[in-house]
């Protein structure tokens, strides 16, 4: 079995901060958001480990209350016109270390 991704990040909130780790998928989804920025992240652009992209983007927002935003993007292809997501990180997160574990 692989190493996993372990993140550890602070968010900033009007409220405070805390200080969460994640392991696994919801880390490198996280990471990958930051590595984003403002150009955000699709499905396609992180295909190759996020199969399951939106799923993990629910559990950061109702889990660790991210505040994560989907822009409907259109493309075309050979069934026709149709939409991907593209997703922005708007909450202050700050990656203080990164790990692989067991």
């Amino acid at each position: 079995m692989g190493k996993r991704l372990k993140l550890t990040f602070q968010i900033s909130r009007p409220e405070g901060t805390e200080i969460t780790t994640l392991q696994g998928q919801y880390s490198r989804t996280l990471s990958a958001l930051i590595k984003g920025g403002k150009s955000g992240v699709t499905a396609l652009e992180i295909s190759s480990w996020a199969l399951r992209l939106s799923h993990y983007i629910f559990i950061l927002r109702t889990e660790y209350f991210l505040e994560i935003e989907m822009v409907r993007e259109p493309h075309g292809g050979p069934a026709g016109e149709g939409w991907h997501g593209r997703y922005f990180l708007h909450t202050s997160v700050k990656i203080l270390s990164d790990s692989e574990a067991a």
